[in-house]
């Protein structure tokens, strides 16, 4: 039998740098949505506000402010949470982000 991995739950909201390719479908903000949602840690994927813009040879790099679940192991924390987004395929960057455990975590 395999062990699951247990996760830990919190409530984020995050200020983010998200690559969207060109052609993607929709605008900017349902780009970055997308994105931010292919992310298996991530739930709930809500972009508050388009911050900045930044065009680039391939990309549209957007700045959002988002709320979001996020799933850490079992003994993260915010530290661990911030990697996590860190590590995530078309984040270029974590600007700012606070967590609170989701309720229920």
């Amino acid at each position: 039998m395999v062990a699951s991995t247990i996760r830990h739950r919190f409530e984020a909201t995050a200020h983010l740098t998200v690559r969207v390719p060109h052609g993607a479908d929709g605008d900017m903000t349902t780009g970055a949505r997308t994105v931010l949602r292919r992310l298996d840690a991530l739930d709930g994927v809500e972009i508050d506000r388009v911050t900045g813009l930044t065009p680039g040879l391939n990309a549209l790099e957007v700045d959002v402010e988002v709320t979001a679940t996020i799933a850490v192991a079992e003994d993260g924390d915010e530290t661990e949470a911030r990697a996590t987004l860190e590590d995530g395929t078309g984040v270029e960057a974590v600007h700012d982000l606070a967590v609170e455990p989701a309720a229920g975590a």
